[in-house]
């Protein structure tokens, strides 16, 4: 398994490359391209995107360039490190192959070849978004590597927890997990109210970057409290909250960046002051994300969309895919369907029998 760490470092490295193209591609364009009377880079709904993109290849470049630091030294183990970029890189990178394709309009979704048939600069934009897209699913999909990373996060308290949280285990061995536990959380539970991000002048040695940091030793803090919580919760259940620990490692992997790019920007301060600039940016930035990742750890609606996909599974609405003109190949696949009774009949008549 550890073979897998290459290939998670190395498929970042790609996506920062891209990231780079793409800021080029951008700033050329929205510098050029001229609406109303100014450069669409001038008019916010752009220059919002021009800002995502350059800050987010900033972290992402910061991110990757620290896991690769800590794998040079043999005696670390990357495995959560290599799975966290992996994973946030592959992500953010699609997300600026498609904010690029909408700056560049119909010319990003047109090819390069088309663009150059018409005598202009053929920018393979939409090569791009095609390329990107794969970072999602190989090396580890996203959904798996939301999974193995949150095994990690939990897998301290499942271990202490053990006899306590299994429906089978003995009286006994229930008293004799909770007593391990109970020594466990005194000592562990007090870590999790204050620290030196509560301190106002708490980092004040990284400057204007300070308050990132201490908002980022908070925010591990609150996110530690509510995986307690979660697992206090749904104990066994934990695993199968899928979504929940999703985003769980997705507030943990953008703390991560966040903690990196504001050391790697207070290290080449004098060298690169602008990266400071990032850094300030790219926080900013996450701390939206981060706040909307914390309230949807509780306010969501993966309960019923459970239950829906349960309904969709069995043919429930299957009256939504009337009017498709099925291709043959696909009709042995769709024959095999097991609606529910009310729409049975009618998918028999809409798809023949296989033959």
């Amino acid at each position: 398994m550890s073979t897998l760490n290459t290939g998670r470092l190395s498929l970042p490295a790609m996506c920062v490359g891209a990231g780079k193209w793409a800021l080029h591609v951008a700033r050329g364009w929205a510098a050029e391209r001229v609406q109303w009377g100014r450069p669409v880079g001038e008019h916010e709904a752009v220059a919002t995107k021009l800002a995502f993109i350059a800050a987010t290849t900033y972290g992402m470049e910061t991110m990757l360039e620290l896991c690769c630091l800590l794998a040079d030294d043999d005696r670390n183990d990357i495995r959560i490190e290599a799975a966290l970029v992996k994973l946030y890189a592959s992500e953010m990178a699609w997300r600026i192959a498609d904010e690029l394709i909408q700056i560049r309009g119909g010319r990003g979704y047109e090819t390069a070849e088309s663009l150059a048939a018409r005598g202009e600069r053929p920018v393979a934009v939409e090569q791009l978004l095609r390329d990107l897209r794969i970072n999602r699913i190989f090396e580890g999909s996203t959904e798996i590597m939301h999974l193995l990373i949150a095994r990690e996060a939990v897998d301290a308290h499942l271990s202490v927890a053990g006899d306590l949280i299994d429906p089978a285990a003995e009286l006994g061995r229930k008293v004799r997990a909770g007593a391990r536990a109970g020594a466990f959380y005194a000592r562990w539970l007090p870590t999790l109210t204050v620290g030196r991000g509560q301190n106002p002048a708490g980092y004040a040695e990284y400057g204007p970057l300070a308050g990132h940091l201490r908002h980022v030793e908070r925010a591990c803090r609150r996110l530690a409290r509510s995986t307690f919580y979660g697992m206090s919760r749904w104990q066994g259940r934990l695993e199968r909250k899928q979504a929940f620990l999703g985003r769980v490692v997705d507030i943990g992997a953008e703390l991560f960046a966040m903690a990196a790019v504001c050391v790697r920007a207070h290290a080449e301060r004098q060298s690169r002051p602008e990266g400071v600039e990032l850094a300030d940016l790219f926080c900013r930035q996450a701390e939206v994300r981060v706040t909307a990742l914390f309230r949807a750890l509780w306010e969501n609606t993966d309960h019923v969309d459970g239950r829906a996909a349960t309904r969709i599974l069995a043919g429930r609405y299957a009256f939504l895919e009337d009017g498709i003109v099925t291709p043959p190949a696909d009709r042995p696949w769709v024959a095999t369907w097991q609606p529910g009774p009310s729409t049975a009949e009618d998918v028999r008549r809409r798809v023949p029998p296989a033959s």
